[in-house]
C-alpha cells in the first residue's frame, strides 16, 4: 500500500479482536516499521524496487523486525509506558507483556507483507525466493488488472477500517453501561 493508514484498520481490527493475546500498539507500529523501508528507499537508493531495499516486506525478515521491535518496547521502559498511556487514552484496559508485544510485531508485519504482497508487483514475500506468488494465485494475469486489483485491495483495507470502529465503539459502550450499571 502506498501509506501506512491502510494497514492499520486490518491490523487494528485483528488487534482488538485479540487484544489479550495480541499487542495492539506493537501490531500498528510494525506497520510503520515495514513502511520506512519504502521511505529509506526512496531517499538512499536508485533502484525502481522500493519493497527490496532492506526486504523488510517479506515474510522473513520483516516478521523478525517486527518481533525485535516488540520485544525492544517491553525491555525499554518508557516505550512501554508510552504504549500503555496511548491505550489508556483509547480507553481501552492494556498490560504490556514480552509474549504479546513480540507476537503483535511479528503478526502485524505478516498482514502488512501480505496486503502489500498482493497491491505491489515488486513485493518478495517468501524472500530469497525471488517472485511473488501471490500474485499468481489472484487467477487473473496481475498486469492487465492491476488497477482494478489495487482497488479492491484498498476496498478490503477500509472495510477493515470500519469493521474496526464498529468494534471499538461496541467495547467502549460495553465498557460504558458496565460502568452505568455498578452501583456507586
Amino acid at each position: 500500500m502506498p501509506y501506512t493508514p491502510y494497514h492499520f484498520g486490518l491490523n487494528g481490527f485483528v488487534g482488538l479482536l485479540f487484544r489479550r493475546r495480541l499487542d495492539i500498539p506493537m501490531m500498528l507500529l510494525a506497520n510503520v516499521l515495514i513502511d520506512l523501508e519504502v521511505l529509506a528507499a526512496s531517499r538512499f537508493s536508485t533502484d525502481w524496487r522500493p519493497h527490496q531495499f532492506v526486504h523488510l516486506h517479506t515474510l522473513l525478515v520483516g516478521g523478525a523486525a517486527g518481533a525485535l521491535m516488540g520485544a525492544f518496547f517491553y525491555w525499554l521502559k518508557p516505550l512501554r509506558r508510552l504504549c500503555e498511556a496511548g491505550m489508556a487514552i483509547l480507553g481501552l484496559p492494556y498490560r504490556a507483556k514480552l509474549g504479546s508485544m513480540t507476537a503483535g510485531g511479528l503478526l502485524g508485519a505478516w498482514l502488512h507483507v501480505l496486503v502489500d504482497g498482493v497491491y505491489h508487483y515488486d513485493v518478495q514475500p517468501f524472500w530469497p525466493y525471488p517472485h511473488n506468488p501471490f500474485l499468481r494465485w489472484i487467477g487473473r494475469p496481475f498486469w492487465l488488472y492491476r488497477s482494478e486489483l489495487q482497488q479492491y485491495v484498498r476496498a478490503f483495507c477500509l472495510f477493515f477500517w470500519g469493521l474496526l470502529i464498529v468494534l471499538y465503539a461496541f467495547l467502549l459502550l460495553r465498557k460504558l453501561v458496565k460502568a452505568w450499571r455498578q452501583p456507586a
